[in-house]
Order: C-alpha cells, then sequence, then structure tokens
C-alpha cells in the first residue's frame, strides 16, 4: 500500500484482490453523498436521536472541504463507493476545548477487513499532517485496537450520549519523517 498523501486529492492504493483502489476528495464526488449518508445514519444514528438521512447529507455538504478543515475522503473501486473519513472541528458537543477530529470513518461491510480503513484513516492524518495540525482527536465505541495500529495514543475512556467511548488522539508532529 502506498502512503496516503494531501497531493491533488488521489491517492492510488495498492491492487488489493486485483481491485485498484482510489482516495479521492467527496468534494470532487458529491454524487456519493446520498450514499454516504444512509451509510452514516444506519451506522451512527443511536448517537443523535432526531437524526435524519437528510440532515446526514446537509452535515456531508458542510464537510465537503478540501486543503483545511472540514474534509471528506472517500475510497472508490471502478467508481463504487467503498468508504469515507472526514477531518472537522468538532465530533463531540461536550469536548469542544479538543480540535480537530478524525470522524466518519465507515467502510461498507462487504469490503471491511482490506486496508481500505486504514488508507482512509492514514489519509486523514496527511491531511493533518500537511495542514501543520498539533494534534487530533477521534472517539470510538469498539475500534481502539484499530487506531492504535495506526499510531493513535488513547486518552481515556468516557461516555458519550449514553455509549461507552475511547477518546483517542494522535499527533501529526511526531508521526512525521
Amino acid at each position: 500500500m502506498t502512503r496516503p498523501s494531501p497531493g491533488n486529492g488521489r491517492t492510488q492504493l495498492a491492487e488489493h484482490r486485483n481491485v485498484s483502489v482510489k482516495i479521492e476528495y467527496l468534494s470532487d464526488r458529491p454524487e456519493f453523498l446520498p450514499t454516504l449518508a444512509q451509510w452514516h445514519f444506519q451506522e451512527w444514528s443511536m448517537l443523535r436521536p432526531g437524526d435524519s438521512v437528510d440532515a446526514r447529507v446537509i452535515r456531508l455538504q458542510g464537510w465537503c472541504g478540501r486543503g483545511g478543515i472540514p474534509l471528506t475522503v472517500i475510497a472508490l473501486s471502478d467508481n463504487e463507493l467503498l468508504g469515507s473519513a472526514s477531518l472537522i472541528e468538532h465530533d463531540m458537543d461536550d469536548r469542544l476545548e479538543l480540535t480537530p477530529w478524525l470522524a466518519g470513518v465507515f467502510v461498507a461491510p462487504e469490503h471491511r477487513r482490506k486496508g481500505i480503513g486504514a488508507a482512509l484513516v492514514s489519509r486523514v492524518m496527511a491531511e493533518a499532517t500537511s495542514l501543520g495540525l498539533p494534534k487530533l482527536y477521534l472517539y470510538t465505541m469498539d475500534s481502539t485496537a484499530f487506531y492504535a495500529s495506526l499510531g493513535w495514543s488513547l486518552m481515556e475512556k468516557t461516555r458519550y450520549r449514553q455509549m461507552a467511548v475511547s477518546i483517542m488522539s494522535f499527533t501529526p508532529s511526531l508521526s512525521a519523517s
């Protein structure tokens, strides 16, 4: 797998099982907004009572930047959407002192465990590094080991919206080489 870089907005990943995967900015592929919103709603609606797919579309449209905060990247193979990851200002409304956040990391279930999630996260980490951000945060309900394997550190275990979560951090300047 190649090391993702913010460069031109496209990252070619090594072929996996003869499938070529590219990472692109969602802002360049808005046709995928409805599908991505549906996926995010199905995965995380329990964290936002009263949320809707339409509200998720609007939220994702607001995250369609590039070269700054916010931004969203997506993984594609032969024009098929595989997953996403975002860099946003805030992801926990009760932890506004922590910013910015890796958020919305999602890979379609049939494409998991193929390195796509790691590539998406690595791309957002590369974006954060190129922006000179001193620290990046995320929270996860059940993927602490996955993020730790990518260089993230556990800050604390807590509860957020009645769910047990782990807050993790990444320091780009310590990982850049």
